[in-house]
């Protein structure tokens, strides 16, 4: 049975990983002074709701198709757990590329999301889209500074 924290996280990741991108209502779902780091411990941590939104946009602009198929979820207390495998097609081939990430999630009172981080085999990735691991290194680094 999922709680309300799950179920937020739920609709989160629905809107993460859509074909088109609902800025507003991904901004809605975080608190004001979120943090995200979107590979642990590899990349450095987005700063705010409106950094993170800019991040997700920049992101955007390197794969579309985004998928996600959520495997197992759990909580404790404000924390929600996931196991997900995700899919994205990258524009600059066409190729698909699946990875396994388990996500972990805080939330506020409200149900916000206020610290995101994801935890996934950079170099898995990597091989898959044929790039060397500091290639990949250099395309998760985000453009907001920490």
């Amino acid at each position: 049975m999922t709680n309300r924290k799950e179920a937020a996280v739920e609709q989160f990741l629905t809107l993460f990983h859509a074909s088109e991108l609902n800025i507003p209502a991904i901004r809605a779902a975080l608190a004001e002074n979120a943090r995200w780091q979107p590979v642990v411990p590899v990349a450095a941590m987005v700063h705010g709701a409106e950094a993170i939104c800019g991040e997700i946009e920049r992101q955007y602009k390197l794969y579309a198709d985004c998928d996600c198929e959520i495997l197992h979820i759990a909580s404790a207390a404000n924390t929600v757990f996931t196991e997900r495998v995700d899919s994205v097609r990258m524009l600059h081939d066409g190729r698909t590329v699946l990875t396994r990430v388990t996500g972990v999630f805080d939330l506020d009172d409200e149900d916000k999301i206020t610290f995101w981080r994801e935890y996934w085999d950079m170099l898995d990735i990597a091989d898959q889209v044929g790039i060397s691991g500091e290639e990949m290194r250099k395309m998760m680094v985000t453009s907001v500074p920490a």
